[in-house]
């Protein structure tokens, strides 16, 4: 059998969970799966990594990662360096894709699933193409699947296991990519031992939690409220708490939360699409959950209150020109031509 390595998303269980789920397959050293965000340093890092691994017939298998403009030459010099020895690349993913390099990627994978799929998560997509069909693994995917569509789960145990996935998860993008790595794998190496959480993932947790608490507070006492959204700052907070913190407070459609350490946005969204929203701000997602990056210099890096109202503006005016809170914008994320799943 070829050697296997895997790629995964760094910043959520969808990420880890597809990881878990391709050792479990294949039986992998946990030091061959690697994880990166979006960033392009982060994507580099994890290709030096894979490259230590790449022999002839390596097999890649990638998850839960969208191709996309700034990131295309990153991920592309990957899949290169993994097929110019005889080896294959496997992508699972469930979000768009775009830029100039989305197309070439597809073309050189042996397996390219991708496109806005609003019913399986990328663990799911992994599960399914794997052939996997235990009852840990079912009942892991569906639990992955509450936790990346942000669906509150009828189940108050499966509630916490959600929360603590968030938390823990959160809070290893705090850390120096080294010990990212290693608090990621070790999440990945609980899973793949078929069990669900241990007690180093709920400290880490726990611990987050208590800061997570401090910072929310933060955030709802620098807040600005528009006619359909809700908009505050703060440092780190788990993302899709502090959107739906601010919709629940102030039963606004939209909760948008810009993380002022690490210059992130962050979009919930009850009704309307906010992915093409947040598009229009470098960035992008799910109808219903999206990330984006603003421009910081544009508006002062946010220094004022007159600033962040500006911003606010900018993005009211934006969702009013899109048509986005009057029915227009729902639901109108396209699966791309090159998608092999829905």
């Amino acid at each position: 059998m070829e050697d296997i390595i895997s790629l995964t998303h760094a910043t959520d269980i969808d990420g880890v969970g597809s990881a878990a789920l391709i050792r479990i397959r294949y039986g992998i050293p946990v030091e061959r799966a690697f994880f990166t965000d979006y960033k392009v340093e982060s994507i580099e890092a994890a290709g030096k990594g894979i490259r230590k691994f790449l022999r002839k017939g390596t097999m890649l298998l990638v998850a839960d990662l969208a191709v996309g403009s700034e990131t295309g030459k990153a991920f592309f010099d990957i899949v290169k360096d993994v097929k110019k020895d005889g080896g294959h690349v496997m992508w699972f993913d469930h979000h768009p894709w775009d830029g100039p390099y989305a197309k070439k990627i597809a073309m050189l994978c042996d397996v390219a699933i991708f496109g806005e799929n609003r019913k399986y998560c990328g663990t799911e997509i992994t599960k399914r193409e794997l052939g996997i069909d235990g009852k840990f693994e079912n009942e892991f995917s569906k639990i992955v699947h509450y936790s990346d569509f942000a669906i509150r789960p009828g189940s108050h145990s499966i509630y916490k296991t959600v929360g603590y996935y968030a938390l823990s998860i959160a809070s290893y993008q705090m850390l120096p990519h080294e010990e990212k790595i290693a608090k990621l794998r070790h999440m990945t190496e609980v899973i793949s031992g078929k069990k669900l959480l241990d007690s180093r993932i709920k400290a880490d947790a726990d611990r987050f939690r208590r800061m997570n608490d401090r910072e929310t507070e933060r955030m709802m006492k620098d807040l600005y409220l528009g006619k359909n959204m809700a908009l505050g700052f703060a440092g780190d907070i788990q993302k899709t708490y502090a959107c739906m913190k601010l919709i629940e407070e102030t039963g606004k459609d939209l909760g948008i939360y810009i993380n002022t350490r690490s210059g992130r946005g962050h979009m919930r969204s009850v009704k309307s699409d906010c992915s093409l929203l947040a598009a229009k701000f470098n960035g992008g997602g799910h109808p219903h959950a999206a990330g984006f990056s603003p421009d910081f210099k544009k508006y002062d890096f946010f220094k004022s209150r007159d600033d962040k109202k500006r911003f606010l503006a900018d993005l009211e005016r934006q969702a009013e020109r899109m048509g986005i809170f009057k029915g227009k914008g729902r639901g109108r994320t396209k699966k791309p031509k090159e998608a092999l799943f829905t």
